[in-house]
């Protein structure tokens, strides 16, 4: 039999939790595979954004050369656009080893819509429009999978107009439904190589790392994030043994995670340091804040536009969700409008130099020539605007702990290399620790507050962090090692060279030194 590899990629899963509830007995499928397999930190990349690094961790290659920046990300014109697998610009490893004539199964993974046609199967993941037949290749393992498991969980945990209560069981449950169907792939289609990719971890590091921390005992959100990866433990479980004997097998995570110090209006320090300015008898919306442990949502004054969504997100998800698919992916082109519309109505563009957007921390010079309002002329002027942004953000201080909120703020083109760089932010802020995000959803009139992604109704308590999960276990695995040296760039290279293939010259990533000893294919 061919040798084969499993993949098991846990968004921002951390050894900060894995260790403790492993050695409190409560992960023994984690115990097992580090005993009798590798383990080690897994070093991500600035900025840790999910699409930069399922970017890289799937190519073997650097954002500037893939392509991928953001979920909504601005094109050479300086137009912003929901981004989907097409915004991928370099050969993920599936087309390398299809090509080659191995058979691959890829479930979940993000952007990896529309599915291309491999040697084998593929289930779309988080950038599908909804759940449908069109999200699959070949078309009928879709069908096949309803047919035998009933609607096909996409998203279903995403927070799109839920209640905090809702994830005291939905987590756990639709862990449950994936492993199973993940599962029953495995096991019913061939293959040698299949990665499949688990949200969860990340979703309840960002929304109860507080309540994880607390020591109330009436918190009743508390066991939220330890249960999730007590589910998860079981499902790499089923996953590992449908693999097979003599597979090697992967878990691994995009990043690290860890608390979150305080969300970031950007935009609002930048209009304090006169970069952005706002249209006349512009207010900033509110937001009324309860306690973390609080099952109370937040009463927000967002206006007519925010309720609008939040209302849509509950009947896509309620009574039109036979409709979700055709909905959302007929609306991808208004959508990128609302949400550009949205973001910059306030702005008064003909005095704006710069403006940020984005899940990290990324700022935008509003560039004469690209941009559709651009006010700063390229060379000179716009090489002066970025130095003051740099300086501004490398003096910003973070009140409630006195210490500067950013370790560095990065020129694009200190940071990215390659033909995609166009594509990249102008400026980047590298957060102190990763402890600090921007707010999507912006209220008051302060730098600093509470973080609230769009739609939710509770603020965010977790955040990144540069150390990601890396645990390998299989026949050319020492038991028990160490796994060290290890970047994300790295794994594409080495999947290739346990498969047996030649590594392209255009990978920039390198086989990772535990695995290196084997000869290379030629």
């Amino acid at each position: 039999m061919q040798s084969r590899v499993l993949v098991v990629m846990l968004a921002e899963a951390t050894f900060d939790l894995i260790m403790p509830m492993a050695k409190a007995g409560k992960l023994p499928t984690f115990s097992r595979l580090m005993a009798t397999g590798g383990s080690g930190t897994l070093q991500s990349q600035m900025p840790m954004v999910t699409p930069q690094m399922c970017g890289t961790i799937v190519t073997g290659r650097s954002p500037g050369q893939h392509g991928l920046m953001d979920f909504y990300q601005r094109g050479d014109d300086g137009k912003f656009r929901e981004t989907d697998g097409s915004a991928l610009k370099a050969p993920p490893v599936w087309r390398i080893l299809s090509e080659a004539g191995v058979r691959c199964g890829i479930l979940n993974v993000p952007f990896t819509f529309p599915p291309e046609k491999i040697n084998g199967f593929l289930i779309a993941g988080e950038d599908a429009p909804g759940a449908h037949p069109s999200i699959a290749y070949p078309r009928d393992v879709f069908e096949e999978v309803t047919q035998r498991f009933g609607p096909y969980p996409l998203k279903d945990t995403f927070p799109g107009g839920r209640d905090k209560t809702d994830y005291l069981t939905l987590i756990n449950r639709d862990i449950e439904r994936q492993s199973e169907i993940y599962e029953y792939l495995l096991k019913s289609k061939p293959w040698e190589f299949a990665i499949t990719f688990f949200s969860h971890t990340a979703m309840v590091q960002h929304y109860f790392w507080a309540d994880h921390l607390s020591t109330d005992p009436s918190n009743i959100f508390k066991g939220v994030v330890e249960s999730a990866y007590v589910a998860l433990d079981t499902a790499i479980d089923k996953l590992v043994r449908a693999a097979g004997e003599g597979a090697t097998v992967f878990v691994i995570s995009d990043s690290g995670a860890g608390p979150l110090n305080s969300g970031v209006n950007i935009n609002q320090y930048l209009e304090q340091q006169g970069f952005l300015a706002r249209k006349p008898g512009y207010k900033p919306p509110t937001r009324e804040t309860p306690a973390s442990n609080s099952t109370a949502q937040v009463k927000s004054t967002g206006g007519k536009a925010e309720t609008l969504r939040r209302s849509v997100q509950k009947i896509l998800r309620g009574p039109l969700k036979p409709l979700y698919f055709t909905i959302n992916y007929r609306l991808r082109p208004l959508k990128a409008w609302i949400q550009s519309h949205l973001s910059g109505s306030s702005i008064d563009w003909s005095k704006t130099r710069a403006y940020s957007r984005g899940q990290w921390g990324y700022i935008y010079i509003n560039r004469k020539g690209r941009d559709p309002h651009g006010i700063v002329a390229p060379g000179a002027e716009y090489d002066a605007v970025c130095a003051e942004i740099a300086a501004a953000f490398e003096k910003l201080i973070d009140p409630a702990t006195g210490e500067k909120a950013a370790s560095r703020v990065w020129r694009r083109d200190e940071l990215y290399h390659g033909p995609m760089v166009e594509w990249a932010p102008d400026i980047v802020i590298d957060w102190k620790n990763g402890a600090y995000m921007p707010n999507e959803a912006s209220r008051g009139d302060s730098v600093f507050a509470p973080r609230f992604r769009e739609y939710m109704s509770w603020p965010t308590s977790g955040s990144h962090r540069l150390g990601g999960v890396l645990i390998a276990a299989g026949p050319k695995v020492k038991p028990g090692s160490t796994l060290q040296g290890a970047r994300i760039i790295d794994l594409m290279p080495t999947w290739l060279h346990l498969l047996g293939q030649k590594i392209p010259a255009e990978v920039e990533g390198k086989v990772i030194p535990a695995f290196a000893s084997e000869q290379a294919a030629t």
